[in-house]
């Protein structure tokens, strides 16, 4: 029996039909829609769909040349592995934009333009079950792939994919969003259209992001000019790392004895060449390669209108 799949459902075990995202390497990761009768094939071999339903999530499992884990989707996990159709905000990104947008359940939120739909994923799960994310773009074939990555993922009752250009056409929904987001070349053109599409009795949150400071500073003329208040700009630079342990040498152990590793000896009070036990713990930027990219979140406020 196939079951509706969803993102938002917390089954113990793996049903068909569920959307899994199969972990095979820290860089290698196969988001798979389980179906009976096909077959994964990846860097560990194959594996048989029929081998995944009814496993707990989390658990390894074993292809035919090595082991995998079977992971829920959050939408980290979906950033990390979704198709690429264009260059994707990642999740320190997402995170950040959706604490500056007061994003929350409930919340109506206006997104342009949808991408690759890695923030798009985010919003929706923010606002579940109760709000709304509505997702404009240009392009039809991004927009269509997005909506149906929707439905597969038991979305579509959260969300709306729109084709539209926001800076010519404004958004699908005016005076009801609690927020609006933009990633479009030219945000100055969209911004009197957002303050139009935010809840005049609410009030609401607009946050831009753009990869140049020209940019950044034409739109903040136009929120100033649109009524929006509180206007700021933060730079957002991810860096993961890691805590490792080092040797620690003095500078007159080293002129004393030189470099003393890899032995990891140095010389006692009296003279003797004893096991050097001294460590220190240090972070390191780990894994060496990160994708992200430079870029700008512009974010204001427009007040409700008082009556």
């Amino acid at each position: 029996m196939t079951v509706e799949p969803s993102f938002m459902l917390y089954e113990e075990r793996i049903r068909e039909g569920d959307t899994v995202i199969v972990y095979v390497t820290y860089g290698q990761m196969v988001p798979t829609v389980v179906k009976r009768g096909q077959t994964l094939m990846m860097k560990y071999g194959a594996l048989r769909h029929e081998f995944i339903i009814g496993k707990k999530w989390g658990q390894r499992l074993s292809a035919t040349a090595g082991y995998v884990y079977i992971l829920r989707p959050t939408s980290d996990l979906w950033t990390r592995s979704l198709p690429r159709r264009t260059q994707i905000l990642y999740t320190a990104d997402c995170a950040q934009i959706l604490s500056l947008l007061d994003a929350k359940p409930g919340s109506v939120i206006c997104e342009s333009g949808t991408g690759s739909g890695s923030l798009s994923h985010a919003i929706a799960l923010t606002v579940a079950p109760s709000g709304h994310l509505y997702t404009h773009d240009i392009d039809e074939t991004r927009t269509s792939k997005v909506q149906e990555e929707f439905q597969t993922h038991g979305l579509s009752s959260v969300t709306t994919a729109v084709v539209r250009n926001v800076c010519t056409s404004g958004f699908h929904v005016e005076n009801s969003a609690d927020g609006v987001f933009l990633d479009v070349p030219a945000p100055w053109e969209a911004i009197p259209f957002a303050a139009k599409s935010i809840s005049r009795v609410r009030g609401g949150r607009l946050v831009s992001f753009s990869p140049c400071l020209e940019q950044v500073q034409r739109a903040c003329l136009a929120m100033a000019s649109a009524g929006f208040v509180s206007i700021e700009t933060i730079e957002l630079v991810p860096e993961q790392k890691k805590i490792v342990t080092q040797h620690r040498q003095s500078l007159e152990e080293f002129e004393e004895i030189g470099d003393a590793y890899p032995k990891e000896r140095k010389r006692n009070a009296d003279g003797e060449l004893v096991e050097n036990t001294e460590r220190v713990s240090t972070a390191i930027v780990y894994p060496y390669s990160q994708p992200t990219h430079t870029g700008y979140l512009t974010h204001a406020t427009l007040l409700p209108v008082l009556e």
